[in-house]
Formats: structure tokens, sequence, C-alpha cells
């Protein structure tokens, strides 16, 4: 039996090594491996918008619910509910907002014969009524339109007119994810 030349024996086989990758689909038989679609990548939570005016050097605090500006030298804390602690270094007072969204909107609607009056404030309809054990807190509510109750409120009823203007200053610059208001 005559010997193939070496170089025909290898084109041979490239011709069958293409062949039989290239068989057609027709012919291809389906993988039995279970093939599951990758799960989908849950989308994270929006940040609120950015205040309209933040001052030179102050910080933002982002949340999904609400963000606004505090100086530098104050501290953040973050608790379940959401819950936001914003303390200057004095520590003589702190500032407090709190979002429940999906919430009873009903202390956003008080009426003035509860104590509440309607004002505006950060630039949105707010309810404004002084809070907690001996009426140490000043509180400003909003809710929006999709039902998320805010509590804007600083521990300083009973502080001097500096350290109310310092909180104020801090709370006037809160924006809501939503600023559409809630209807009464």
């Amino acid at each position: 039996m005559p010997r193939l030349p070496a170089r025909l024996a290898l084109a041979l086989l490239g011709i069958l090594v293409c062949l039989a990758a290239c068989v057609p689909a027709a012919v291809r038989r389906p993988s039995t491996a279970a093939t599951t679609p990758p799960a989908p990548t849950p989308a994270p939570l929006a940040l609120a918008p950015t205040p309209a005016s933040v001052a030179a050097g102050w910080l933002v605090l982002d949340t999904p619910y609400f963000s606004l500006a505090y100086p530098p030298n104050w501290t953040t804390l973050t608790l379940s509910g959401p819950r936001y602690f914003i303390k200057p270094p004095t520590r003589q007072s702190q500032v407090i907002v709190v979002a429940q969204p999906q919430s009873d909107v009903s202390p956003y609607c008080l009426a003035a014969s509860s104590g509440a009056r309607r004002t505006t404030f950060a630039r949105l309809p707010m309810t404004y009524l002084l809070s907690g054990q001996g009426n140490d807190l000043r509180t400003w509510i909003f809710a929006n339109a999709q039902r998320t109750l805010y509590s804007l409120q600083a521990e300083d009823a009973h502080a001097d007119a500096a350290t109310q203007a310092a909180d104020t200053a801090l709370l006037d610059t809160f924006h809501p994810d939503n600023a559409v208001p809630w209807r009464c």
C-alpha cells in the first residue's frame, strides 16, 4: 500500500476537523445541560435631587428619600426607619429628619385647632408645630403625593437665636425625592 505524503495526510486531517466542527445546525444535538437566564440585577435606589442652594463648603447628605446640605464640621448618623441625625460640633442641639414611605399622612393635614399651622419652609408647603416633651422640638411636616411623610425636627425650641438660625438654615436646604405635595 502506497504511503501518502505527510503534507497530504495533514491536509486531509485538517479538512476532517473542519467538517466535524461545521456540522449543520439541523444535525446538532441540543445541549442537555439546563440553562437558566442570569438573575436580573436589582436597580439601586436613586438618590434624591440635590438641594437647590448649597452654601460654599457645605456637604450634602444624599438619601433615596431626600437630600439636604450641612456644614462640614457637623456629623451625621443614620438609623433605621429611616432616621437621619445631623449634629453640630457643640452638641447643644441636633437636627433630625425622618422619612416614612407609604405612611399615614394625617400629621401633614393637622388642623389649626391642634396647635399646628400651615407654612412654607424649604420652598414647600409644610405643617409647623412645637412637639416633644416640654415642646422642645420645632417640627416641620411635609407629605408628598407618593404618601411619604417627612418630619424635619430641630431640638432647639428653648435654645438661643443663633442655634435656632443655624438649625433652620440647615433644614431649609431639605429637598425630597418627590416635591409634589399631598392634597389634604
